[in-house]
């Protein structure tokens, strides 16, 4: 668990060298335009509409950096805590 929270914290440094700020968005729109609203529509229509509004679109504006760091650390502090309890 602490190596892939390891792994996930250094592309989250690789994102931030390369990208800086860039909204993962728009990332994700430059790789794939169609992407984004394909995931939107059918993430509405076959889940919850109010999963893409209240959780996918404010990660989807955060900085692309932030969701693999955020999971990095706490993948990397939850094996810390296991090997230590």
């Amino acid at each position: 668990m602490r190596l892939i929270g390891l792994v996930l914290l250094l592309m989250a440094a690789g994102l931030f060298v390369m990208f800086g700020t860039d909204p993962l968005g728009a990332l994700l729109f430059r790789l794939d335009s169609g992407l984004l609203s394909l995931v939107q529509a059918g993430v509405q229509r076959y889940l919850l509409p109010m999963l893409w509004d209240d959780v996918l679109l404010p990660v989807l504006e955060a900085p692309a950096f932030v969701a693999p760091a955020v999971l990095g650390a706490a993948l990397t502090g939850f094996g810390w805590m296991r090997a230590r309890g």
